[in-house]
């Protein structure tokens, strides 16, 4: 299997570091950049979570090789005196393309988006200057330009760039083959619609966009309608689905037009070249879960038996620095199915004969898919191919719904008669969205200890 080139746009976020832990130790897949977007926190508080990711994992290199365990396939593709494998780290949106609402989920992962890890566990944190390579020195003082440099000089694993992030993804579209470079969006789509609306003919050079958003017949996580990365920038939502239609300005709702008039779509369709997309709704990736109960049972050499706990000093830096917040993610959620009665429990636990704390997997799902070989994804899911779904931008309570035509009329010819009226382009075979929708992944448990093994590792020998 040839080597798959990614650019990862996200929102770190307790999945987001699952998803680039789950990335960066697949041995036939390249990380060319890490994309940061406002989403479950703002972009300089997730872009610490980043850089911590990378020196935990050189603190794990080090302590493997002290006590001559094997090391991650991270360390065995990514040497810390060679930078030519390393991802470049940018900063994007910090707000949505209309600017219209702004939300966030520290509710959910925490102040620091990983559930207060900095605090309760500052021996794994960077110190706050870490930010300072991400800004253009001539906006820093003397002193702040000197610190910056060193802390360049300091960095292993990734290259920090004060570029904005839609413009690193449309550099690397424009110098990589086309049809080679896949874009895994699990953030709020502000960035990718960004990059499409500053440069349609280099975005469509992309191979494919695989996509955590929307939800399409189960009720949404933000509100009734409507899961969080598509609410949280309802028209960035818009412009990357319509990117995916031979027509884009078909789908466009007035409120996007207004923000896309620079989209060459609009008004010019006949020269546009879709681009194939991968959307992973609520629907799928809420059945797929990592369970405390498994997490403890893969761990069970060094965590207590029943309880989540933070390890002696001296043990592995990765598995210490994940309990803890993998640990505040699952009481997160114990809390969360207490208020709501147990209501979470349900018929997934039933179908996997297991109860207690979970997290839903809806970026390490999303990234399983992406890295996988195309035998893989045969093989492990199911995929409704081509639907027109589009996205609400301006009802007052559906705002960020999916909306699919659900009334079982084929499209037709343009030239055909309809058997209803079609002001909007329902019916036509010209027009719409042509989403690819995954209906089923690999299923919860085998994923669940898929993704422990691929990003732990033999623990047993730990």
């Amino acid at each position: 299997m040839a080597q798959r080139k990614l650019i990862v746009d996200c929102d770190p976020g307790v999945d987001d570091v699952l998803a680039l832990l789950l990335a960066l130790n697949t041995p036939t897949c390249s990380v060319a950049l890490i994309s940061l977007c406002f989403g479950n926190v703002g972009v300089t508080t997730s872009v610490r979570n980043v850089v911590a990711t990378f020196q935990v994992l050189e603190s794990e290199r080090q302590y493997r090789s002290q006590h001559n365990l094997p090391l991650l396939p991270y360390h065995l593709h990514n040497s810390p005196g060679d930078d030519s494998t390393w991802p470049v780290v940018a900063l994007g949106s910090t707000i949505p393309v209309s600017s219209r609402r702004t939300v966030g989920a520290e509710f959910f992962h925490g102040i620091d988006g990983l559930g207060g890890v900095h605090e309760s566990a500052p021996q794994f944190s960077p110190s706050e200057t870490c930010i300072l390579p991400f800004y253009d020195p001539k906006t820093l003082s003397a002193d702040q330009v000197i610190t910056r440099e060193q802390v360049i000089r300091d960095a292993k694993g990734y290259i920090p760039t004060p570029r904005q992030s839609w413009r690193e993804i449309l550099r690397i579209l424009r110098e990589e083959p086309e049809d080679t470079v896949t874009i895994v969006a699990i953030a709020p789509l502000s960035n990718i619609a960004r990059a499409a609306l500053e440069d349609p003919p280099t975005f469509s050079r992309v191979k494919e966009v695989v996509c955590m958003g929307g939800n399409i017949d189960i009720p949404g996580n933000m509100t009734p309608l409507a899961e969080f990365n598509f609410y949280a920038d309802v028209d960035a939502a818009a412009i990357v689905l319509a990117t995916t239609s031979r027509t884009p300005s078909s789908t466009l709702p007035p409120s996007s037009i207004a923000v896309a008039t620079s989209f060459r779509g609009v008004g010019d369709d006949s020269e546009y070249n879709p681009v194939k997309f991968y959307l992973f709704p609520l629907d799928v990736t809420s059945r797929h879960r990592l369970r405390k109960q498994w997490f403890i049972k893969r761990c069970a050499g060094w965590l207590d038996k029943t309880s989540i706990t933070i390890p002696h000093p001296g043990e592995s830096p990765l598995a210490t620095w994940m309990t803890v917040w993998l640990g505040a993610a699952f009481g997160k959620m114990e809390d969360l199915n207490a208020f709501e009665g147990g209501s979470r429990q349900c018929a997934a636990d039933q179908a996997d004969g297991v109860d207690g704390a979970y997290i839903e997997m809806h970026d390490p799902l999303t990234m399983y898919f992406a890295i996988v070989s195309d035998e893989e994804r045969s093989a492990s899911f199911n995929i409704a191919e081509n639907m027109d779904i589009r996205m609400e931008t301006i009802g007052q309570w559906s705002w960020g719904m999916c909306v699919l035509d659900r009334r079982g009329i084929a499209k037709r010819h343009p030239q055909e008669p309809r058997p209803a009226r079609d002001d909007e382009g329902w019916l036509d075979n010209t027009k719409g969205n042509r989403v690819n929708l995954v209906v089923e992944g690999p299923g919860s448990q085998a994923f669940g200890i898929k993704l422990l093994d691929r990003v732990l590792g033999d623990l047993e020998a730990l």
